[in-house]
């Protein structure tokens, strides 16, 4: 039975490879199935996503999640507005991100979903706010 890098390798022949953009560009469009960015908010981390994470494009969410978490902030808000499909391997995804920040000192936060996706990740540890506003502790009004 071949591995789940064996079939993103064989799927990524297929199909355009995951797109992840550098920290403080954010993702304004979506030129491929997915788009990934990062930027610190205070002392907060926001992970935009856009486009569809599924089997391809799991590994690539989940190593742009690890590299933040490990080598720059273990809090992080992870911003699904743009977020048009979401497969179990994305869920995965979260839930082990969730794990990595605990790890770390840290947590994991998720804003913006639209109600299917809510819904779907409701079913695992992260938080999730309305707006990125409300899940970014510099934001939110004390009381």
């Amino acid at each position: 039975m071949p591995d789940l890098g064996d079939v993103v390798s064989s799927v990524d022949r297929h199909a355009r490879k995951p797109r992840v953009v550098g920290a403080a560009r954010r993702p304004t469009e979506v030129s491929g199935p997915f788009v990934c960015g990062w930027s610190a908010v205070g002392d907060c981390a926001v992970v935009r996503v856009a486009g569809q994470v599924d089997l391809v494009t799991a590994p690539a969410f989940e190593h742009e999640l690890r590299h933040v978490i490990t080598t720059k902030l273990p809090k992080l808000v992870v911003d699904l507005r743009r977020v048009t499909l979401m497969e179990p391997a994305g869920v995965d995804v979260l839930s082990v991100a969730h794990d990595l920040a605990v790890e770390h000192g840290g947590w994991v936060r998720m804003s913006g979903a639209a109600k299917w996706l809510a819904d779907l990740i409701g079913t695992i540890t992260p938080t999730h706010y309305p707006t990125l506003a409300e899940a970014l502790p510099a934001y939110r009004p004390l009381g």
